[in-house]
């Protein structure tokens, strides 16, 4: 993991059009207020609903989880002091530790446990996504659960580190008033706008609130990148995720920047690959003559500024499923891709509609317009709000698009977006071949599953599932206030990894 850190220097002449509102509510507060700026809108408070992407920020202040992830993404205890399997892997053990309450005042017990997971699991979202496996859970005493699978889980114990394991109060699960949890903080409704702000004061019962040194946490929601940029520099935010374009600016003004691979990929998402909308895209010889459209280093160097590596797999780089040999089966060759084309029968291209993301990734989305016309595709533009796109896209309006889309452990990464029922599938694709793949690993009985990751990738690769661009780099902006341990895998650092600059 790689960081670079640039001390802080004085903000106050800085950006003085910014400035000129007043006291910043980070710096005004000392550190007893943590003020976040988010760059994604928050999600319902049902954790049924929930994602598990950046948006967790919303939801750590508030919802406990089972299991915490330490910075390398590896299980640790929290609200479960200890688990066990089976010797099938379907019965997962959790101990839980004794004696927690939610803030309404009902315990954090096995039976809450069970309530929840059955309730996340209900729904169509990330969160839900994760537990698919989860059959039931049995309450055998307060503080032992066990859940059932319907088949083994590679990724469980991670997923009950995030979102998925996130615990609301029973009488509470549907949020309809708001969230109750029994987190180190409980939302200040008073204080807090909808869809603007969101203020959260501390819990005194929590039971390890040293791990947390804020008394207040504020998460100001500002879409727009620059904007953000200029409230970390005018002091009104402690800690932002960056883009590359701003990052660099952040830095020459004084800023602390961390970036750090946290396991995202860039590029072209098809996500009608049996054609039924656009039928071309259901041929795999015109997906990978999309693969040969892009010049990946190019885009790695003007679009992302150099903060990320060129990539033609699904896989994280540092996933036991990443194979560098698969990286030079693509290369750039607009030749190449429209001799595929023509001898699948699209010797003129096709036209394609693809939402319009110039808002927030503007030199990604004109690398891709200018690729696939340069090989004679026509990419007709559709503008919507981007805090739209993502249901949208969910909804299978669009036959593929720009994305970006987290890759983290392998089985993890297949969940997501290779399975029939995956969230990022929205037009339930599936090949039998990847399927018998994939049931092999779930079951396979040697630990070692890393050459069976590593045969999904070259398949997924060959078969031109997406044509990914980049692993890209996060890149985060801290105030000189407080010090972040970026995690592996996440996007924004958890809220028990980032604490006062003396802590």
């Amino acid at each position: 993991m790689r960081r670079t850190l640039i001390a802080a220097g004085a903000v106050g002449l800085l950006l003085a059009a910014t400035a000129c509102g007043g006291s910043a509510t980070g710096a005004s507060g000392g550190d007893d207020t943590l003020t976040i700026g988010i760059g994604v809108p928050a999600m319902p408070w049902n954790l049924a609903e929930a994602g598990s992407g950046p948006e967790a920020q919303y939801y750590q202040p508030v919802f406990d989880s089972l299991i915490r992830l330490s910075a390398e993404a590896e299980p640790t205890p929290n609200v479960a002091t200890s688990w066990s399997y089976d010797e099938s892997r379907t019965k997962l053990t959790l101990e839980l530790r004794s004696g927690l309450a939610f803030t309404d005042g009902l315990p954090v017990d096995a039976e809450a446990v069970r309530a929840n997971l059955m309730h996340t699991k209900s729904g169509t979202k990330t969160a839900a996504t994760d537990l698919r496996a989860v059959s039931g859970v049995d309450v055998i005493d307060p503080d032992t659960a066990v859940v059932n699978l319907a088949a083994p889980d590679p990724a469980l114990t991670t997923a009950l580190g995030g979102v998925a394991g996130m615990l609301a109060s029973p009488a509470s699960l549907t949020a309809a008033s708001g969230p109750v949890g029994s987190g180190p903080y409980a939302l200040d409704r008073g204080a807090t706008t909808d869809g603007q702000q969101y203020t959260y004061t501390r819990n005194p019962g929590y039971w390890n609130s040293s791990a947390f040194p804020f008394n207040k946490i504020v998460i100001k929601y500002i879409s727009d990148a620059t904007a953000r940029t200029n409230a970390l520099l005018a002091g009104q935010l402690d800690t932002s995720p960056l883009t590359a374009q701003r990052a660099q600016a952040a830095k020459d003004r004084g800023i602390n920047v961390i970036d750090y691979d946290a396991g995202q990929i860039q590029g072209l998402f098809i996500w009608d690959r049996g054609g039924t909308v656009v039928p071309a895209l259901g041929d795999p010889k015109v997906r990978q003559a999309l693969n040969y459209a892009f010049d990946r280093a190019a885009i790695s160097k003007a679009a992302d500024l150099g903060y990320s590596a060129p990539t033609t797999q699904p896989f994280n780089t540092k996933s036991v499923a990443f194979d560098e040999a698969l990286n030079s089966r693509y290369t750039y060759d607009p030749a190449k891709a429209r001799q595929l084309l023509a001898e699948a029968g699209y010797p003129n291209g096709f036209e394609v509609t693809v939402p319009d993301f110039a808002g927030k990734y503007a030199e990604a989305q004109a690398a891709m317009v200018q690729s696939l016309t340069d090989i004679g595709i026509t990419v007709h533009l559709d503008n919507m709000p981007s805090d739209q796109i993502f249901t949208a896209i969910l909804a299978g309006k669009y036959p593929m698009s720009f994305f970006r889309l987290e890759a983290t452990t392998p089985w993890r990464t297949i969940q997501l977006q290779m399975q029939e029922g995956s969230t990022w599938n929205p037009f339930r694709y599936h090949d039998p071949v990847l399927d018998r793949m994939v049931q092999e690993i779930q079951f396979a009985p040697d630990a070692d599953t890393s050459p069976r990751y590593r045969d999904v990738n070259a398949y997924i690769v060959e078969q031109a599932w997406n044509v990914p661009w980049t692993s890209v780099q996060n890149l985060y902006g801290i105030s000189d206030k407080v010090s972040v341990t970026p995690q592996a895998f996440s996007l924004y650092p958890p809220l028990y990894q980032i604490q006062t600059a003396t802590h």
